[in-house]
């Protein structure tokens, strides 16, 4: 299989590579447009920000510590609240 630049694809590509199987990852990026409240352009936007800043997003789930996995989010940006927590990039 050949090796995709993502720094290449467009926000709306890019939703859909890292949406494309059911890895732990393609999970944290379906609950993107739930943090940004459905807007399309913002999901674009921050996907193509994360890459090309080579950053990561991360839910985090107060209530619940085991699914934090030891993430420190002090010096992560919040992007928005989902169901029992909230999205971060960083």
């Amino acid at each position: 299989m050949k090796d995709i630049d993502v720094l290449k694809l467009s926000g709306k590509e890019l939703y859909a590579y890292f949406t494309r199987d059911n890895s732990d990852y393609s999970n944290v990026i379906s609950l993107l447009p739930y943090a940004v409240m459905d807007d399309e352009s913002k999901v674009y936007e921050l996907l193509e920000r994360s890459v090309r800043e080579n950053k990561k997003f991360y839910a985090h789930y107060p209530a619940f510590p085991k699914l934090n996995k030891g993430i420190d989010i002090s010096k992560m940006e919040e992007i928005g609240g989902i169901t029992d927590g909230a999205l971060y990039l960083g």
